[in-house]
């Protein structure tokens, strides 16, 4: 009997870790795939807000070349009224210097 005391005391001795290193394991492998699936969604998000830059650069560089045009436009269009200020002061010349009725 004796014997059959050591031989069940050796297997309690190793059953006991051995069954807390199974569950350790699988405790941290369980760890590892939801550290690895927020990775995933991380780097999704990451994309995902990669690709919004982009487009708000694209909108920005748009913005940019339409605000250029803009100024173009409006320096042509001070450049018209200036032209057309003169035009008036010179008809309005000629019709005084003619006696003619310019209206």
């Amino acid at each position: 009997m004796p014997e059959n005391d050591k031989t069940t005391s050796w297997k309690q001795t190793l059953i006991g870790p051995c069954v807390t290193v199974v569950f350790l394991a699988g405790g941290g492998w369980v760890t590892i795939d939801a550290v690895a699936q927020e990775a995933e969604e991380l780097t999704e998000r990451i994309e995902f807000v990669e690709t919004k830059v982009g487009q708000q650069q694209v909108i920005e560089v748009k913005v940019e070349q339409v605000e250029k045009r803009l100024a173009r436009l409006e320096t042509s269009i001070e450049k018209l009224i200036e032209i057309q200020q003169k035009q008036a002061i010179d008809t309005a010349r000629i019709c005084t210097a003619t006696g003619a009725d310019c209206r």
